[in-house]
């Protein structure tokens, strides 16, 4: 896959404004994305539309007086789009620089929207939740509207962030949460929380630490508490899963992960082949809800489970992912594959409709308490950041009960 030498392309005759290094850069970054999407199975008419597409833009970037840094930018995408097929422009365009950003040879992908430059302290907060506590871009984004609508309140109010209380803060979530869901609240005051705990911590900014004031009831997806699976449901569902094609094989290496070592859906999308220790059979978490990464053991029958799909349903590819799409171009599954997957296998085994794959998590919640484990213990096994949040995935331990208050042996 060739793309034009640079030089001098000008309906105009102007000369080139972009440097050659970075003219020749670009060019091989094409060349790179588009040989990825052949190894990964894309039919030929699509990398052909991709390559006649991405080699416009290499000329219409050329002629513009930019810098690495400044060339995947929404404005310059948007200048792009103006010249026809914009909805495939931004495809090809996007793709490329989603390509780069996952090798770091860009600081992150084209914004969905022209973002406002914020003051330093709250860059600052952002850039430490993409490094230290590896949010996703999805995330980053919805982090970064909370803080501009915070910033403008204060703009509006005259307020000092330094000066700020924690009325003011409620009056804010108020004003800020008239319009939205309940789930959409919580998340929302549960950002602006993490900030102001990050001012306190890491920069003083707040004399007092009024993070620890905020504590908004808590708020469940569904009205019943959750719950956890018994011995007998346990057993009809690895009873009920068969191993005979690829989809089967991740299947399971999944419900074992989830069951055995209480990972979350989106923890489970985001392992890779380097996060797990074959030898010691043990499995690095680093993509944490709360963002605490931890090593723990992988059972025998889960490092089984894991090996069968390795040897026998993960297709040949370059992506690090453990789990992948059984489709091509067989990229990583997401947390709605994952959650799917569990939730569809504990259909066929016949278990209550309202079992979801969370059950799985506090069924392994419930069996560490059951097997003497203290609730601290089991907090950080689950990488929860609250204590309270792991209280409420423990149930009543009806064992224990019998055994104190009726003098049973179990």
């Amino acid at each position: 896959m060739i793309l034009p030498q640079s030089g001098k392309y000008s309906a105009d005759n102007s000369t080139v404004t972009m440097n050659h290094k970075d003219s020749k850069r670009l060019s091989q970054a094409v060349d790179q994305y588009l040989l990825q999407r052949i190894e990964q199975g894309y039919p030929d008419t699509y990398v052909n539309t991709k390559c006649k597409i991405l080699q416009h833009f290499c000329l219409f970037v050329e002629r513009q007086p930019k810098e690495w840094d400044e060339i995947f930018t929404l404005e310059i995408l948007k200048e792009f789009m103006q010249q026809g097929n914009s909805n495939e422009r931004r495809r090809a365009v996007r793709g490329l620089a989603k390509f780069l950003y996952q090798l770091k040879q860009i600081s992150r992908p084209i914004p969905l929207k022209s973002r406002q430059k914020l003051p330093g302290i709250f860059e600052d907060y952002l850039h430490y939740c993409a490094t230290a506590r590896y949010d996703t871009e999805k995330t980053a984004q919805h982090i970064r509207r909370v803080l501009e609508a915070f910033y403008h309140y204060l703009g509006r109010n005259n307020l000092n962030l330094s000066a700020i209380t924690i009325e003011r803060i409620d009056a804010f979530n108020q004003e800020y949460n008239v319009a939205y869901a309940r789930q959409s609240q919580k998340l929302n005051r549960s950002c602006l929380k993490l900030f102001l705990k990050y001012l306190y911590n890491e920069h003083r900014v707040l004399k007092r630490d009024i993070a620890a004031l905020l504590n908004p009831p808590r708020i469940f997806h569904r009205t019943k508490a959750p719950c956890f699976l018994r011995t007998d449901e346990i057993q009809q569902l690895f009873d009920h899963m068969t191993l005979s094609t690829p989809a089967d094989l991740r299947t399971n290496a999944i419900i074992h992960i989830a069951y055995t070592m209480g990972l979350r859906p989106q923890e489970i999308c985001r392992l890779t082949l380097d996060d797990i220790q074959f030898s010691k059979a043990e499995m690095h978490i680093k993509h944490r809800k709360a963002g605490s990464p931890v090593t723990l053991p992988i059972p025998l029958k889960t490092l089984k489970a894991i090996v069968a799909y390795l040897v026998g349903g993960r297709p040949e590819n370059n992506y690090r992912e453990l789990f992948l799409q059984c489709q091509r171009p067989n990229g990583p599954v997401n947390q709605p594959n994952v959650s799917y997957a569990i939730k569809t296998c504990m259909r066929k085994a016949g278990l209550p409709k309202e079992a979801t794959p969370y059950r799985l998590r506090h069924t392994h919640a419930q069996h560490l308490l059951e097997a003497g484990v203290s609730v601290f213990e089991i907090k950080e096994m689950l990488g929860h950041d609250d204590i309270e949040a792991t209280k409420r995935y423990l149930h009543i331990h009806i064992k224990l009960m019998k055994r104190v208050i009726l003098g049973e042996l179990v």
